[in-house]
């Protein structure tokens, strides 16, 4: 049984990640937990309404309540396992307190929904969340026309040569061999940037590696990881770019039309760093596709693993 938190705030915008629900169930028996979070702004703007009725408190609780039965007949109908929950307070700290609580495996949410007094915005609800949750979680940018299925053909996985990074090979492998998809393998080379030779009693600095050099041992790490995957059936495809990391992750996905980008939030290696505020952030402002973000060393990976067969 696979469990999803999914933040509403009661935007169509917000509405988006429900559509990728089957990309992200695997073929498991899915249990969706819808919550909406009534944030402490809302009760203030309702308090601050110059003919304030306390009973428009209890309307806006309601009126959510109403919401989230629809949203979760629909799913049941679909034939997921669906709950409607409401809480009341800070929104990313509920989302967290939630997802432990009910010990869902992912939080899947839009990084921009919005509806009248209350919004779920990058930068503030989606940044918190990612920071503070243990479970994996999905981002999605919302197609401000339509929300639409997600076809899983080409899933990119950021590496940077350490152990740390290549827990995103984790779900990612889980969800290529669901969605017989490939597995796009991506290295970015920094740019070496030398502004002067330094020198200590008169012994220069050891130099550098070349940047040439840093993109050979790159390709010699992909193919390594790559014969791996390989070997276990996978399809892959290897690409080393000379770039800024999120820049480079972005630019590939772009050019190899990848369906969704799957990444831990820290990860370090010699020269490279990528933690949540650097790099993993930066791909999740940049990036048009959804993102599936691992938090390092947090040991929530069951979301995507095989489930075990009944006991007899």
């Amino acid at each position: 049984m696979l469990k999803i938190l999914v933040p509403l705030d009661g935007s169509p915008f917000a509405e988006h990640v429900l559509a990728h629900l089957p990309a992200l169930s695997v073929g498991k028996e899915t249990e969706v937990f819808l919550l909406q979070v009534l944030g402490s702004n809302r009760y203030q703007a309702a308090l601050a309404l110059e003919n304030f009725d306390a009973g428009v408190l209890q309307k806006i609780r309601e009126e959510a309540e109403e919401y989230l039965k629809v949203k979760a007949r629909e799913l049941r109908e679909q034939g997921y396992r669906a709950h409607a929950m409401i809480a009341e307070g800070d929104v990313a700290w509920n989302i967290c307190q939630v997802a432990e609580a009910q010990e869902v495996d992912l939080i899947a949410m839009t990084t921009h929904g919005r509806t009248g007094l209350e919004r779920l915005l990058l930068g503030s609800t989606a940044d918190r969340v990612i920071r503070t949750a243990t479970q994996p979680v999905y981002l999605v940018r919302p197609n401000r026309e339509r929300a639409h299925s997600l076809q899983v053909q080409r899933i990119l996985v950021p590496l940077d040569g350490s152990e740390l990074a290549e827990l995103a090979l984790l779900p990612a492998q889980d969800l290529a061999r669901f969605h017989g998809a490939s597995l796009v393998l991506v290295q970015v080379v920094e740019p070496v940037e030398v502004y002067a030779e330094g020198y200590i009693y008169g012994e220069a600095y050891a130099p550098l590696p070349a940047t040439e050099e840093l993109e050979k041992l790159a390709q010699e790490y992909l193919e390594r990881v790559a014969q791996s995957l390989q070997g276990q059936g996978l399809q892959t495809e290897q690409v080393v770019l000379r770039a800024r990391a999120p820049e480079g992750i972005v630019q590939a996905s772009q050019a190899h039309g990848v369906d969704m980008v799957v990444m831990t939030t820290h990860g370090r290696s010699g020269l490279s760093r990528w933690v949540f505020g650097s790099v993993a952030e930066k791909v999740v402002r940049l990036s048009p596709c959804p993102l599936l973000l691992v938090r390092a060393g947090a040991g929530h990976l069951r979301a995507f693993a095989p489930e075990e067969p009944p006991q007899s």
